[in-house]
């Protein structure tokens, strides 16, 4: 007796399930990622006469100097004056007109807030303000 063999079908891996749950899983992370608020945490010494801070220009870059005496404008650690010199001559190259905000923290060295004036002043940069906190 010659018995006949059954052809097997090729087996197939459905993925419309797996890329479902994928999709699904892609949304959920994207949904409840937070992202960390990149404000730096300086403590800007009091001044009676402060201000709010005016809208928003486009061209408006921060300049930190911190009490260790490290400096950085916009996220970008600066070595040293030269090389801040430098990197804000390539701001008024790209940017006809920009303001600088420095905030400057109660102990920094008042010399690092001179250095900055002075080379703002020399490249002729002429938007400058220095952030205060209002008093209690």
């Amino acid at each position: 007796m010659q018995f006949r063999r059954q052809s097997s079908e090729p087996v197939q891996v459905n993925m419309t399930p797996l890329i479902d749950v994928v999709f699904l899983l892609l949304i959920f992370f994207m949904v409840t990622t937070s992202f960390p608020d990149q404000q730096l945490n300086l403590q800007l010494p009091t001044a009676s006469s402060s201000e709010p801070r005016e809208t928003q220009r486009d061209s408006i870059f921060n300049l930190a100097l911190f009490a260790d005496g490290r400096i950085q404008l916009d996220d970008q650690e600066i070595s040293d004056a030269d090389a801040l010199k430098e990197y804000l001559q390539t701001l008024l190259e790209e940017h006809t007109d920009p303001a600088i905000l420095i905030r400057a923290e109660q102990e920094a060295p008042h010399q690092r807030l001179v250095m900055a004036l002075d080379i703002a002043r020399q490249l002729g940069i002429q938007q400058l303000r220095i952030a205060t906190r209002p008093p209690h």
